[in-house]
C-alpha cells in the first residue's frame, strides 16, 4: 500500500539528521469517500417512516374530511416538507458525506413512500389508533435525529448571540406550519 506523507515524516524523524521532505499524501486508488453511514441511514429512515406517515395523513383526510380541509393539509404538508427535505439534503452532503446526487436520489427515493403510505391507508383503511401509533413512530426518528445529529452540530457552529437568534427563528419557521394546522383543527 502507498506511503503517506506522514508515514514518511515520521521515518525521516527517526532516522536521525537526515533531510526532510514532506510530500502530498498519495491515496490508494481503491480509497472511498468516507461516508457516515449511521447518520444516512437515520436520515433516511426517518424521512420514509415519515413520509410513509404524511401520505398516511393524507390518505386520512381525502377519505373522511371535506375536500377543503384535506387539500389544506396536503398544502400544509408540501411547505412543511420543503424546509425538511432541504435539511435532510444538508445533512447529507455535508454531514453524511454523499455526493450531491447520491443525496438527491435518496432524498428522492425516501420521498416516493408518501405515495405508499396513501396506497396503504386506502387498501388498509385502519382503524385511528394503528394510525397515531405510525405518526408517534415517524415524528419519535425526527424529534431523535434533530436532538442527537442536527443540534450539536448547530451547537459547534453558533458563535454570537445573533447566530442563536437566527437559529431559534429557523426552528420557529419550520414549526409554524405544523402549528397552523393545528388552529382550525377538527377531527373528521
Amino acid at each position: 500500500s502507498p506511503v503517506t506523507a506522514t508515514e514518511r515524516a515520521q521515518s525521516a524523524s527517526t532516522a536521525g539528521d537526515e533531510e526532510r521532505v514532506v510530500v502530498p499524501d498519495i491515496k490508494p486508488i481503491d480509497n472511498k469517500p468516507a461516508y457516515n453511514m449511521k447518520l444516512i441511514a437515520a436520515i433516511v429512515l426517518g424521512d420514509s417512516m415519515h413520509n410513509l406517515a404524511d401520505g398516511m395523513f393524507i390518505a386520512a383526510s381525502f377519505q373522511g374530511c371535506d375536500p377543503a380541509l384535506a387539500l389544506t393539509i396536503v398544502a400544509v404538508t408540501l411547505v412543511h416538507e420543503f424546509a425538511q427535505e432541504l435539511g435532510d439534503f444538508v445533512l447529507l452532503t455535508r454531514h453524511g458525506g454523499l455526493s450531491i446526487v447520491n443525496a438527491l436520489v435518496l432524498n428522492f427515493a425516501s420521498g416516493l413512500s408518501v405515495v405508499l403510505g396513501g396506497v396503504l391507508f386506502l387498501a388498509l383503511n385502519p382503524r385511528d389508533e394503528s394510525v397515531g401509533i405510525i405518526l408517534a413512530i415517524a415524528a419519535g426518528v425526527y424529534v431523535n435525529i434533530a436532538a442527537t445529529e442536527a443540534l450539536p452540530r448547530i451547537e459547534t457552529i453558533v458563535k454570537t448571540r445573533w447566530d442563536r437568534i437566527w437559529t431559534l427563528f429557523g426552528i420557529i419557521l419550520g414549526t409554524i406550519p405544523i402549528g397552523l394546522v393545528l388552529l382550525n383543527h377538527e377531527h373528521c
